[in-house]
């Protein structure tokens, strides 16, 4: 009887030593993904800030975003334009304003070239932006949003709080991107 108890004692040993190694194997790949959405975190911090700024400019036309809005006249629709899958090239402001189909439709698998970013226009850009956090269901409040992604097939907004919406990397990089050129355009 000795001898089975000891191999007993000998495989729940070995079982908690498995179950201590997959535990600390989460807590390491946990705290990676917590730096980086730490990167993030400053983004989303100023998107709900500029949310708070418009609810509080109601009446006021604050443009297409939940990030800053200035428009920029100079830019026409035919400036900007994306492949759409169907080999149709269409510009950014009739994807906006259309029943399907995204500004950049692998945002969440690739990165986004800066210099794809630089040919939007401020709307565009912005929109583009709150097409990622659509993607994960984030609800707007701002009624041209609201509207705009409402009418996508795609979208169904179920995420109150931004904040609880996970980006992957390329999301992350990309929102980071075209955050730095709104940025630099003075709209942040």
């Amino acid at each position: 009887m000795q001898k089975n108890e000891k191999q007993v004692i000998a495989v729940l040993a070995a079982a908690i030593a498995v179950v201590a190694v997959i535990l600390i194997a989460m807590l390491v790949t946990s705290r990676d993904t917590t730096d980086n959405e730490g990167a993030s975190t400053s983004l989303k911090n100023a998107v709900q800030e500029e949310t708070n700024n418009k609810k509080n400019n109601e009446g006021k036309d604050v443009g297409d975003g939940n990030v800053a809005d200035s428009t920029d006249d100079n830019i026409t629709e035919a400036q900007t334009t994306t492949e759409a899958s169907d080999s149709d090239t269409k510009s950014a402001s009739e994807i906006m304003d259309a029943d399907d189909g995204y500004v950049f439709p692998d945002a969440d698998t690739e990165y986004i070239s800066k210099s794809d970013i630089k040919k939007l226009s401020d709307s565009e850009l912005q929109y583009a932006v709150n097409e990622i956090y659509a993607r994960h269901g984030l609800k707007f409040t701002k009624k041209v949003n609201k509207e705009r992604f409402e009418k996508k097939a795609w979208y169904n907004g179920t995420v109150d709080d931004q904040d609880s919406i996970s980006l992957n990397k390329y999301e992350k990089k990309n929102v980071d991107t075209m955050a730095a050129e709104l940025k630099k355009r003075g709209l942040r």
